[in-house]
């Protein structure tokens, strides 16, 4: 993407984010936070220690397998499993309700069909 257009200060910004790792990374986390960054770092400057406040970007950007496996352990133990149970057994009676319908609407649809085989008998 080239920078030719953009104001002067959305450049340096531009280029704290990309010499901060740990801002960088909270950005690309939340994308929705770069207008209130830049404003922050617009009013308190670049040596503030609310950049340094931040959670550190951990080393190398992709997250590694036992991190994935972390996150997802840590998930997990908040579900309310009866809620799930639940859940799923209200999805299987109205599944099985959609069934019951499909199979009445073929048996009434295999009774018209008769009918119109056969209209003199």
């Amino acid at each position: 993407m080239s920078t030719d257009g953009l104001h002067p200060s959305v450049k340096k910004f531009k280029e704290f984010v990309n010499d901060h790792p740990n801002v960088k990374e909270q950005l690309r986390k939340n994308h929705d936070n770069i207008q209130s960054y830049y404003e922050k770092w617009m009013i308190l400057g670049e040596d503030d220690p609310f950049w340094e406040s931040l959670p550190k970007a951990k080393k190398g950007t992709q997250t590694n397998k036992k991190d994935w496996m972390k996150q997802l352990g840590e998930l997990m133990k908040d579900v309310k499993w009866e809620d799930v149970s639940r859940q799923i057994d209200e999805l299987n009676g109205a599944i099985g309700q959609i069934q019951q319908l499909i199979t009445t609407v073929q048996k009434e649809n295999k009774k018209k069909d008769r009918q119109i085989e056969y209209p003199y008998y």
